[in-house]
């Protein structure tokens, strides 16, 4: 069943009307809410932008303008219902998101919309930190103290005593009062609204909305709403026109709640604003510009000039790609060999994708990066199969040995890897050794991913001699350039050796 939806005669309508009809159950808040923030939207950023939001062209200027991010849940669905830029993240993390879009693009005005649940659980780290920047944002929460859309669970703002599906016994832990939080993480603007049974109260969601949205840094409008088919049915208020009634009975103006005592306070939650202060937003402060000044400067300085790639003729786009994997231990610096790996790639006009794994362990844990290297695009990083497989001991070569593609190629560090199981697929190399006659590192196997570079991208045959030097050198190559160039030498000669020459 579908919540019933008032859109208001003075508001266009801003519906998507490709998508199908909301999820949510009749008679649920949310439809209260949405209408909330378009009523907000449309009149603080026609406002702002100096437009007519009843004019096509002043409301596609207001659509424009707008990012909406959401994360998992019922109230998360709101951003798929709207004709405005949208995004729909992953659960607890809509706020990193939208940070990050914020960042990117400053003019947008960027709202959010999720569950308590979504939020404040999961997401509740990311609360705090997006507080505590005071980026330019509105974060509107419905509150309806529960997982709504994965079968009534308790949350962190369910009451105590009351019964769900993950507390069959009742909640026994305090709840979290968000208002406090939000203040105490530095949110610049604080408020609550309410879905109850009166216009009163929708009227005044609107502006608090809207107040949000005209304040400059992050704002927290939380939303004292309910699930009465799920939180509720199990609470004896499964029917929508009573469980807005009994939010009545919990509520009060702020400036009616701040006269009354401390005991009156504890059984009533205040509705209006109740924390606004004024602080620089993030991006206006001198500390962000200074920095993002330094490292524009520090991009620019390094930028280099990379051979042009002309765009792939569509019959190229699945051109042959390669699929390297650099394993060993914590140390041996195999994470290292796979970045300067795909600079090189970049360097000799290849497309590259680089990812890396590794232990908790600093020293002695297992270590790997995985390289793709291909002349045409590359539309998914990961392979079924690795072609090339450099194993720097005996673990990651008996680990990784299966992964390794039937005509695959795996390169063994013999010093190390003793047994190969006559798997016709090893070219063993004396890598360790020759580490220690040839470039007498003055630390153990300090070089020896350089090596193991080197002798690799050489021996298959994946880029010149040019791009492996210009890129080694170009990253660790600082710190030691003598060192360096032994290893990349004595790898590139060893390369000769393996191939006959």
């Amino acid at each position: 069943m579908n919540a019933p939806f008032v859109c208001s005669l003075e508001m266009p309508d801003l519906r998507r009307t490709q998508m199908r009809r909301n999820i949510w159950c009749e008679g649920c808040g949310l439809g209260n809410m949405q209408r909330s923030i378009q009523v907000a939207l449309m009149r603080q950023l026609g406002r702002r932008l100096g437009v007519d939001y009843m004019d096509p062209a002043g409301v596609e200027a207001i659509k424009n303008n707008v990012a909406m991010v959401s994360g998992i849940g019922c109230t998360s669905r709101m951003p798929g219902h709207l004709d405005f830029n949208t995004v729909h993240t992953t659960h607890g993390r809509s706020l990193a998101f939208a940070s990050g879009l914020k960042m990117a693009r400053p003019e947008l005005t960027v709202v959010l919309a999720a569950g308590d649940g979504d939020i404040f659980a999961i997401g509740g780290n990311h609360f705090i930190h997006a507080a505590r920047r005071n980026l330019d944002m509105t974060l509107i929460v419905y509150d309806n103290h529960s997982y709504g859309m994965t079968g009534a669970q308790h949350s962190p703002t369910s009451p105590q005593g009351e019964v769900g599906a993950s507390a069959p016994y009742g909640v026994f832990e305090p709840s979290f009062s968000l208002i406090d939080l939000a203040i105490g993480a530095g949110a610049g603007f604080v408020a609550q609204g309410a879905v109850t049974t009166l216009q009163e109260h929708q009227d005044q969601l609107d502006e608090l909305i809207a107040e949000g949205l005209a304040h400059k840094g992050f704002s927290f409008i939380n939303v004292l709403g309910f699930c009465h088919t799920g939180w509720g049915t199990r609470n004896k208020r499964a029917e929508s026109f009573r469980y807005r009634q009994h939010i009545e009975q919990q509520i009060a103006s702020v400036e009616r709640w701040r006269e009354m005592t401390a005991e009156e306070r504890a059984r009533l939650k205040p509705l209006g604003v109740i924390h606004r202060v004024a602080r620089p937003d993030l991006q206006n402060t001198p500390g962000y510009a200074d920095c993002l000044a330094r490292s524009r400067k520090a991009v620019e300085a390094g930028r280099e000039e990379v051979e042009a790639v002309s765009p792939q003729p569509e019959t190229d786009l699945r051109a042959k790609r390669t699929s390297l994997r650099f394993a060993g231990s914590g140390g041996q610096g195999v994470i290292s060999a796979g970045e300067i790996a795909l600079a090189a790639a970049v360097r000799a006009g290849k497309n590259g994708v680089f990812m890396k794994n590794y232990g908790p362990e600093a020293r002695g844990g297992e270590a790997y990066s995985d390289v793709t290297i291909s002349d045409g695009e590359i539309h998914f990083p990961q392979s079924d199969r690795l072609d090339v497989l450099v194993a720097l001991n005996q673990e990651t070569f008996d680990k990784f040995r299966k992964e390794v593609a039937p005509d695959g190629r795996i390169l063994a560090n013999a010093t190390a890897v003793r047994e190969t199981y006559d798997d016709p697929r090893v070219i063993a190399s004396p890598i360790g050794e020759l580490l220690a006659r040839e470039v007498r590192p003055p630390k153990r196997e300090l070089g020896i991913n350089i090596l193991a570079l080197a002798l690799a991208l050489d021996y298959f045959g994946l880029m010149s001699r040019e791009a492996v030097t210009a890129a080694v050198m170009k990253s660790v190559g600082k710190k030691n350039p003598a060192l360096n160039q032994k290893a990349l030498a004595t790898g590139f000669a060893e390369a000769d050796r393996l191939k006959g020459l």
